[in-house]
């Protein structure tokens, strides 16, 4: 299995490749650099349009030649340009023939620094995409030789966001790092403008915590019965006047990445972000792996085959 990072022709996708390669050396698998060549899709004959379709074949291998360059020399590497009709169906294309792990792709380029600002290609995988896609912030930089520092699941509540959570300690067991659940509580503008006081508003944060703390409780009952041994897990909430501050305030490692469920407004298959997992995503300072309802699932059906086993 490999992780594929799409580069796109002419861009500086430096933070997709600089996480990819710690992901690849964090998972033990190859690594697949990734360029669409989208214009040269269907076939042309016309002289003006197979000109450019060369140039554009040309750029998207420059592009890759650079990437090349930031990956070191104990990562398997492969070079792919692809054509296909659009850059999200190309790279979508190339994951299902590698029998992809992980998808990495990086931030819109009009982006906020070190934070996560989804374009179109990155949006329309976000619909589409069948398998765990991982958003870069902007400006990812990891030491020479980084693996990650740990796995942080988001826990909403819900029953698929509990699957999230035994996946990501699948992952954890399986790769060594070590693994945490986290829960968000940013105090309601709607709170606010009602003007409750901070006593009853500290008691209903209060009270979540007390819900996610007994929510993870059993989880991790669950985790231990299923023998999957993450290793010791921390549960950590984040409270504060807004999601920004909520996200900053349990701490992150370097490098971490938060593993962030779908909403079940998606299909079945695929991923569809809901309201809270959207502002979560543009406010985390780490990049995310947005993992859709099948491939929740499918941790869930590999855990318990684990523990018939």
């Amino acid at each position: 299995m490999s992780i594929v990072v799409g580069v796109a022709p002419g861009q500086d996708d430096s933070s997709a490749v600089e996480l990819g390669v710690v992901l690849a050396r964090s998972y033990s698998k190859s690594l697949t650099l990734v360029s669409v060549s989208s214009t040269a899709w269907p076939p042309n004959r016309d002289k003006i349009d197979a000109e450019f379709q060369s140039y554009i074949h040309t750029v998207a291998e420059a592009s890759l030649s650079q990437a090349r360059e930031l990956v070191p020399d104990d990562i398997e590497t492969e070079v792919i340009v692809h054509p296909a009709r659009s850059s999200r169906r190309g790279l979508l294309e190339v994951s299902r023939r590698v029998g992809a792990y992980r998808l990495v792709v990086g931030s819109a380029a009009d982006g906020r620094e070190g934070r996560i600002t989804l374009g179109s290609v990155s949006t329309g995988l976000l619909h589409s995409a069948e398998l765990p896609v991982v958003l870069a912030p902007e400006g990812f930089r990891a030491e020479a030789g980084a693996k990650l520092q740990r796995i942080t699941a988001a826990y909403s509540g819900s029953s698929t966001s509990a699957d999230l959570v035994l996946g990501a300690a699948m992952v954890s067991a399986e790769s060594g790092v070590p693994f945490r659940i986290a829960s968000f509580a940013p105090r309601s503008r709607v709170l606010s403008a009602a003007s409750i006081g901070l006593d009853v508003e500290a008691g209903i944060v209060d009270e979540w915590t007390k819900v996610v703390r007994h929510d993870t409780d059993e989880i991790l009952c669950s985790i231990d019965e299923l023998d999957i041994s993450p290793g010791e897990t921390e549960v950590a909430i984040g409270t504060g006047p807004n999601w920004a501050a909520a996200l900053t305030s349990i701490g992150w490692k370097d490098p971490e990445v938060m593993m962030l469920g779908s909403s079940g407004l998606g299909t079945l298959k695929r991923v569809s972000l809901g309201s809270h997992a959207t502002r979560i995503l543009q406010n985390s300072p780490v990049p995310v792996v947005v993992v859709p309802r099948r491939a929740k699932a499918g941790y869930a059906a590999q855990a318990f085959d684990r523990a018939d086993a």
